[in-house]
């Protein structure tokens, strides 16, 4: 089971709105119906912070902590979109996922909540 433990910084620019943007191209994670295969993917993550932002470092090693956990990649995004808010409560969060697999099949998730 992926346990957050993201630590978070104080936004200093909390009255302004602003978007940040993390693409990690990285991102993998076990098939769900066949956990000795391996999902890869890009992950974008952009959010309007509001009152804390996340230290870089503990985001990043949450989502490593992904790679060896059965989960689709529609769950993850969402989990990742749930954890967002559950830590940071931003303004407003999308997470997106895209997967080039064989045969030039492009497959695109989006999860997304808040006020865009």
């Amino acid at each position: 089971m992926i346990q957050p433990d993201i630590k978070t910084i104080p936004n200093s620019k909390s009255l302004r709105t602003y978007t940040v943007t993390l693409t990690y191209p990285a991102f993998r994670c076990r098939y769900e119906m066949e956990p000795d295969k391996t999902n890869f993917a890009t992950m974008t993550i952009t959010y309007a912070p509001n009152e804390v932002i996340f230290d870089f470092p503990s985001f990043m090693s949450y989502l490593r902590s992904f790679e060896d956990e059965p989960i689709s990649l529609e769950s993850a995004a969402n989990r990742v979109l749930d954890d967002l808010f559950t830590h940071f409560r931003p303004i407003w969060a999308r997470v997106h996922v895209h997967v080039l697999r064989e045969h030039g099949v492009v497959i695109e998730i989006t999860a997304e909540h808040g006020v865009g």
